[in-house]
């Protein structure tokens, strides 16, 4: 079978395209190698795979993808702060470049399925909460009096006691905070009235693994976080540090590829996470004992006005979909970040 995969030089993307090739799929891969991201082709390129370097705004079919069968699309350009300083340049690389491989789908005679790449950040603020003392569920607001008294758990606005927060799961409704979480959601509704193969959207928090960029402008909390530890500068976290958040191990997206490549409906939407909860403080101790350095968070206190208290995933599906429960942060940790 010949696969496109889309966003093949990043580091999600590479991961994928160098393990449908070894299962056998003809692979081409397209990317941009947006200088946001790269200076140059990196090294990691598989050999065995044919690259296509071209933006998806201006590509153009040609013979090559005459039988094309399935296409997993990564690109996208990144970056909650990029988006903001050019949010025009997200929306239309993402956007744009999605509908017009939407567009290119509909010509692909031989096209069996589409596997698309979205985001948590879809969800924005849209996670609940359920308070351990008396049962009552709500949103994830949080009153700027209470973090200012440095409260920073979200309360209850029936008894005042700490609420905990419930694992999201695919029923939930994209609500998105920010241009790059909205680009992401446009992007899952270009599919909209497509009929010429299923689409499956896979939803997956933030990923980490070999070859994230740790020294990245644009770099993720997780990519933050094992950069500063890698050169012995102690974090900065703000609020408590306790924090929950959900990691992806880069290796149950792959599976999640290869699950819904070999053949039967596969769900259409499905969340691509741990469903285990890491708080940043733990985080920043697994880091630090993965990487063998003595290296303590230093927690400083204050607030980032609308900052979410938690995230966390239910990947019940995911389970279902790979076979087995996905891989924790402390057991992902080691492969990614051990020197």
């Amino acid at each position: 079978m010949k696969v496109v995969v889309t966003g093949a030089a990043g580091f999600i993307g590479s991961h994928t395209a160098d393990a449908l090739v070894d299962v056998g799929f003809d692979v081409i891969g397209i990317d941009s190698l947006d200088p946001g991201v790269h200076r140059a082709a990196p090294d990691y390129l598989n050999p065995r795979v044919e690259y296509c370097f071209a933006d998806l705004r201006h590509w153009n079919l040609d013979d090559r993808f005459n039988d094309v069968e399935l296409i997993v699309h990564f690109a996208a350009l990144g970056g909650v702060a990029r988006a903001s300083r050019e949010p025009a340049n997200i929306i239309d690389a993402n956007c744009r470049g999605t509908a017009r491989l939407v567009e290119f789908g509909r010509k692909l005679k031989r096209l069996q399925r589409i596997v698309h790449a979205s985001s948590f950040s879809v969800y924005g603020s849209n996670y609940s909460y359920r308070c351990s003392d008396c049962g009552v569920t709500g949103n994830g607001r949080r009153r700027e009096k209470d973090m200012a008294r440095g409260r920073y758990e979200v309360v209850c606005s029936q008894c005042g006691s700490d609420m905990a927060v419930l694992p999201i799961d695919e029923n939930a409704t994209p609500n998105p905070l920010e241009t790059y979480g909205a680009s992401k959601y446009m992007q899952e509704l270009c599919y909209r009235g497509f009929d010429r193969a299923p689409v499956n959207i896979m939803r997956f928090s933030s990923a980490y693994g070999t070859r994230l960029r740790l020294e990245d402008g644009e770099a993720t909390i997780i990519a933050k976080l094992a950069g500063w530890i890698r050169a012995r500068q102690a974090p900065q976290l703000f609020e408590d540090g306790q924090q929950i958040r959900d990691w992806v191990h880069v290796s149950d997206i792959v599976a999640t590829v290869i699950a819904l490549a070999s053949g039967g409906d596969g769900p259409p939407m499905v969340n691509v996470c741990s469903g285990k909860p890491t708080r940043l403080v733990e985080a920043c101790d697994i880091l630090a004992e993965t990487m063998r350095v003595d290296c303590k968070p230093k927690i400083v206190g204050g607030y980032r006005p609308g900052d979410m208290r938690h995230c966390l995933g239910d990947a019940t599906t995911l389970r279902r979909l790979i076979g087995r429960e996905p891989v924790t942060f402390r057991e992902g940790a080691a492969s990614a970040f051990s020197t």
